[in-house]
């Protein structure tokens, strides 16, 4: 079930319902059986028959934690159960999304001529759910937190509808405890939520999708010139706007039933260093494989030239996440040599002036917008031609890919306000996100007037939004 989709329009108002007044009992059973069954409808809404293979990654992995935490366990026990768990989920994860690029690469490398590829669908989520509930037996098995016996609470933690698709990827210390907890209504919270939620709508209809059209056309219809440099420059905006747009509608449907998810974007184009970068895109999943990968393997304690090992692996490894292509690898190996040849020369040049820091923010977007050539294009050889495309020329053609001047002027517009809203939240909000100041700010005007932005904010999505023409309507992040 799609967020931006008439089902999921008529699904959340009958849940919250249903969730405040039959199931608000102070019975927290009660409130978790029913927060499952909804997600399972949600999730099943898509393909129910895949609704198996997250019961049996939710079943083991409770499962595991019960059986490494039992008493009188050695280490060695404890080790193989994780390794068992790990070996499942992982398993499961790698013959529906790499077995056949796994066989392919295999045949190409020798040379062999094979038809074992077989016919697979990926499940929608799997890569977030099974991150998700992997995290837990590891916590467990690190004795960070208690394993729960409450097989209902964490099936529920798992399945958890608003971020169980794309994220953001949680961790069982933040958002298992609240499923032990009874919420109270409240007004406050429900105003912020929805107030969240249509700022989400607002970037991912009014611009994600608006941009989609745009990329669509230049990265698959062989553009060339100046077009292919604004595609390029739009798919970077268009991947940002849309994914932290599912973030934000995850985060504000929580709380409209009580939950607090973790942030996932901290406005990550205005880094002034890729170290700095990577600490503020997908939050949840970059602070997954720092504390589950980079720093089981080394971290940065065994010198230089580890390190930048421990980060080819971790960001090799991001890659393949996001996709089963090389692109998306050297993607990712991309990034880890601009960390290299980048941060420290960008280190030397120490200046907190706003030109200084607006120059470093330039060269991370640039050297992250030519990585993502690789991330959209089909293939290496079409990455290649859309880089050596770029250039300056065809500006007479930009008009021909999906969108005409009065469309490309106002996404112009929209991108421009939002970098400036950026830009002032960054400078003058602290640990402020963009939405909160806008909340902050709308909270301190006469409520007819705020009652006359929050509806104009709705007809503007509704009346100028994209639809149709360029995307399927799905959030780039479902694929993976």
């Amino acid at each position: 079930m799609l967020f931006n989709s008439f089902a999921f329009a008529l699904f959340l108002p009958i849940v919250f319902v249903l969730y405040w007044t039959i199931f608000s009992r102070k019975d927290v059973h009660l409130r978790n059986s029913f927060l499952l069954i909804a997600s399972y409808v949600f999730y099943g809404w898509w393909d129910w028959k895949f609704l198996f293979l997250i019961a049996l990654t939710s079943f083991a992995s409770w499962g595991t934690g019960l059986l490494i935490s039992k008493e009188g366990q050695s280490e060695k026990r404890r080790k193989l159960w994780l390794t068992l768990n790990l070996v499942l989920n992982l398993g499961i994860l790698a013959v529906f999304k790499y077995f056949n690029f796994f066989v392919d690469s295999f045949c190409t490398l020798f040379h062999i001529q094979s038809s074992l590829t077989i016919s697979i669908i990926l499940p929608v989520g799997i890569s977030f759910y099974t991150f998700q509930a992997l995290s837990y037996s590891i916590d467990v098995y690190r004795k960070e937190i208690d394993a729960t016996r409450n097989w209902l609470q964490f099936f529920a933690f798992v399945s958890f509808f608003p971020q169980l698709v794309a994220g953001p990827i949680e961790r069982a210390k933040n958002l298992l405890p609240q499923f032990s907890t009874i919420r109270e209504v409240d007004y406050q919270t429900f105003r912020s939520a929805l107030l969240l939620m249509a700022w989400g709508f607002f970037k991912k209809i009014m611009i994600a999708d608006r941009l989609a059209v745009f990329v669509e056309g230049t990265f698959d219809k062989g553009a060339s010139g100046l077009p292919m440099v604004l595609g390029a420059v739009f798919f970077a905006f268009q991947l940002y706007l849309d994914f932290s747009a599912y973030s934000d509608i995850a985060i504000g449907s929580a709380k409209l039933f009580g939950f607090d998810l973790m942030t996932n974007f901290r406005r990550p184009y205005l880094s002034t260093s890729f170290s700095n970068f990577w600490k503020r895109w997908h939050i949840s999943l970059s602070s997954w494989f720092m504390d589950y990968l980079y720093i089981p393997l080394g971290g940065n304690r065994k010198g230089q030239w580890r390190k930048y090992l421990n980060l080819l692996i971790v960001f090799a490894v991001s890659g393949l996440w996001h996709g089963a292509s090389w692109n998306f690898v050297i993607w990712g190996v991309l990034n880890v040599l601009f960390m290299i040849a980048i941060d420290p020369l960008i280190r030397k040049w120490e200046s907190p002036a706003f030109l200084a820091r607006s120059v470093k923010a330039l060269v991370i977007f640039v050297c992250y917008a030519l990585s993502l050539v690789f991330f959209r294009a089909k293939g290496f050889d079409t990455a290649i031609t859309c880089l050596t495309n770029l250039g300056w020329y065809n500006a007479d053609t930009l008009t021909s890919f999906g969108l005409n001047m009065a469309e490309l002027k106002l996404t112009a517009w929209l991108l421009g306000g939002l970098l400036l809203l950026e830009v002032l939240v960054e400078r003058f909000g602290g640990q402020l996100s963009a939405y909160e100041m806008i909340d902050a700010i709308i909270q301190k005007i006469p409520s007819l007037i705020r009652w006359a932005l929050y509806i104009a904010l709705v007809l503007s999505i509704v009346y100028f939004g994209q639809y149709g023409g360029g995307n399927e309507h799905s959030f780039i992040y479902f694929q993976f």
